[in-house]
């Protein structure tokens, strides 16, 4: 179980970081962007008994592996704060969602519609499906509290293409809090498992 949760808790990570990177340099690495848009797109069941089946294979969350493992050990990087506060922002959502039956029903028949657009053009990373998941990301999730307040630097924050690829992959981070609420993780896991969940996460990396 520990290691189903470690591996949702990456995915997150490997969201967030990505918000934060686009945030602040307006790059983000185009192969862990793909990963996580895919993983929205994807069968929830394959990821019932291992959740690394929703992003085809531990290799693509080494990013978010990486970084979480570093932020659960102690390690103070600048961005780590910001990290750490948009995950808590995304757990946080994700529970207060299971009790708002409108916004969500919104947003399943939402992500089935642009299911189907994605199937029409064949990648998750087409510039009409990012903007579809960020307008419904818009139209349900940030109508929500607590909203999550992206902070960077305005040139980058300033360009729809940019304000987009946040959005949608603040959606694929949900889906992963989701993932993590599912498979039985929460607030005292943080607080009292850090250190098994940071081992865990190095175990996934040697054998990603």
């Amino acid at each position: 179980m520990i290691r189903q949760r470690a591996i949702a808790l990456a995915a997150i990570t490997q969201a967030v970081y990505l918000v934060d990177s686009i945030a602040r340099k307006g790059l983000a690495d185009a192969e862990d962007c793909r990963t996580l848009m895919n993983s929205l797109f994807a069968d929830t069941a394959r990821a019932e008994h291992d959740v690394a089946q929703l992003y085809d294979g531990i290799t693509n969350l080494q990013t978010g592996l990486r970084i979480c493992s570093s932020i659960l050990k102690g390690d103070t990087l600048p961005q780590h704060k910001t990290i750490m506060s948009y995950s808590a922002g995304l757990m946080a959502l994700e529970s207060k969602l299971t009790k708002e039956n409108n916004v969500r029903q919104t947003l399943a028949s939402g992500m089935q519609r642009i299911a189907g657009q994605q199937k029409y053009f064949g990648d998750a990373m087409h510039p009409n499906i990012i903007a579809a998941v960020a307008d419904l990301y818009g139209e349900t999730i940030s109508t929500m509290k607590p909203r999550i307040i992206v902070r960077g630097k305005s040139e980058h924050l300033s360009q729809q293409a940019n304000t987009r690829r946040v959005r949608a992959l603040l959606m694929a981070g949900l889906r992963a809090a989701h993932l993590w609420h599912r498979q039985g993780g929460g607030h005292m896991n943080l607080l009292f498992r850090r250190n098994a969940l940071a081992k865990e996460m190095d175990a996934l990396l040697h054998i990603a």
